[in-house]
C-alpha cells in the first residue's frame, strides 16, 4: 500500500467525476487523500470519499457562452495577490503532513508546483494535455485561440513525470512519458444500457447562453435541457434541475446530444453511440478541440453558434452518426488503472 495525494481541479464537475471513478478502485489497494480546487466540487467529493481537502483556486468567468477574458483575468490577478499565498502555504501544510508517496492529479497545478518542491513523483491523469502533448491539425481560424490555451496550460501546470491523457480520439504522442487511454467511464455509465426514446437531451455548463432556449422552441422536436438550476416546462422544452439519477437515466434514454464541448459528456455521449451537436464555449481551445474531433470523427456536428436551422440539419443526420458510432468500443477503465499501478511500482518502491 502506498500513501497518494489525489488533487482535482475545481473547474468543472467533469474532472470530479472522472477522477473519482478512479479513486473508487485505487483506495481498494491504497491509501488516498483527496484535494479538491474548489467548494463547487467538495460536496460531490466529500459524499464519494471519507478523506478530502479542499482549497479555492481560480475559476473561468463566462458571459454569453464566451470565456470573459478581462474578468477572468481581474480574478486571476486578485487570487495571486491575496490568495495564493495562504493556498500554498495550505497544500505545503497538508503534504508534510500527510507525506504521500505519489501525486496523482487531474490537471491541479497549484498542488503539482508544490510536488515539484518536495521531489513527489507527479502523474497527470486528464484530457487538458491533449492540447500540448498530442499532434493534431486546426483550422486557420482557431490557431491564436490555440497558441493561447497553451500558453496558459504551460503557465498554471508545472512540469509532471507522466502524462495519463484520456481521449475519444486517438493522436500521435509528442514524447515518451506520455500514454493515450479511453475515456475514464463512471460505473454507472459503463454499465449503461443505451435506448433511443423521442427526446433530445441539452446540456449548458454557462447558464449565458439563454438565446439557444428560443430556437430549440422553433423545432418540432422534444428537448430536455439541463444547466439553467430550473424545473419547468416551456411548451416543447423540459427545464430540469440537476439530479444524477434523472441525469444519467435521461443521457441513457436521449436520441442525441446537445452540449458545449467539455470532455466528460461529449465522450460518455460517445461511448453510448449518441450523436453530438457541440457548440464549444467561445475561446476555450479544450472545448473546440474536442468539437472538432466529434465532426471529424463522424459522430455529430460542431457550431460556434447555432439557430433552429442548424439543429434541424443535425437531427436530419442522425442516422448517419449513429452508424459512425457504432464502430466505438466502450471500455472500463483497466487500462489507465493498469498504467497507474505500474507508475506506482516503479516510483515507488521501498
Amino acid at each position: 500500500m502506498v500513501k497518494i495525494l489525489y488533487s482535482i481541479n475545481g473547474e468543472g464537475m467533469g474532472h470530479a467525476t472522472r477522477s473519482m471513478a478512479l479513486i473508487q478502485e485505487l483506495r481498494k489497494k491504497h491509501d488516498v487523500l483527496v484535494i479538491a480546487g474548489s467548494s463547487r466540487v467538495y460536496p460531490y467529493l466529500k459524499k464519494m470519499h471519507n478523506k478530502v481537502k479542499k482549497y479555492e483556486g481560480i475559476r473561468l468567468t463566462y458571459k454569453d457562452n464566451k470565456i470573459d477574458d478581462y474578468e477572468t483575468l481581474k480574478k486571476y490577478v486578485k487570487w495571486i495577490a491575496r490568495k495564493s499565498p495562504s493556498s500554498i502555504k495550505q497544500i505545503y501544510k497538508i503534504m508534510k503532513s500527510y507525506n504521500p508517496n505519489i501525486l496523482l492529479t487531474d490537471f491541479e497545478g497549484t498542488t503539482s508546483y508544490v510536488a515539484n518542491i518536495l521531489d513527489i513523483p507527479i502523474v497527470c491523469i486528464c484530457n487538458i494535455h491533449s492540447m500540448t502533448k498530442l499532434k493534431y491539425h486546426v483550422p486557420k481560424k482557431y490557431l491564436r485561440t490555440s497558441v493561447k490555451a497553451k500558453i496558459v496550460i504551460k503557465t498554471i501546470f508545472p512540469k509532471a513525470d507522466y502524462h495519463l491523457i484520456t481521449s475519444f480520439f486517438y493522436l500521435p504522442e509528442k514524447s515518451s512519458n506520455v500514454f493515450l487511454f479511453p475515456p475514464i467511464l463512471r460505473k454507472e455509465v459503463y454499465n449503461m444500457k443505451s435506448e433511443k426514446k423521442d427526446f433530445i437531451l441539452v446540456y449548458q455548463t454557462s447558464d449565458t447562453n439563454k438565446k439557444l432556449i428560443p430556437e430549440l422552441k422553433k423545432i418540432g422536436h422534444k428537448f430536455v435541457v439541463y444547466g439553467f438550476d430550473i424545473d419547468k416546462i416551456d411548451s416543447n422544452v423540459i427545464f430540469r434541475k440537476f439530479n444524477n439519477t434523472q441525469w444519467l437515466k435521461d443521457l441513457s434514454e436521449c436520441k442525441a446530444v446537445i452540449a458545449n464541448g467539455g470532455f466528460s459528456l461529449l465522450s460518455e455521449a460517445v461511448s453510448l453511440h449518441k450523436p453530438v451537436l457541440s457548440i464549444p464555449i467561445n475561446g476555450q481551445f479544450e472545448q473546440i478541440l474536442n468539437a472538432l474531433y466529434i465532426k471529424r470523427l463522424g459522430y455529430g456536428e460542431t457550431y460556434d453558434s447555432v439557430d433552429a436551422k442548424k439543429i434541424i440539419k443535425f437531427i436530419k443526420n442522425l442516422k448517419k452518426y449513429e452508424s459512425n458510432l457504432k464502430d466505438f468500443k466502450k471500455e472500463d477503465n483497466s487500462k489507465v488503472l493498469a498504467k497507474i499501478e505500474e507508475i506506482i511500482a516503479k516510483e515507488c518502491s521501498f
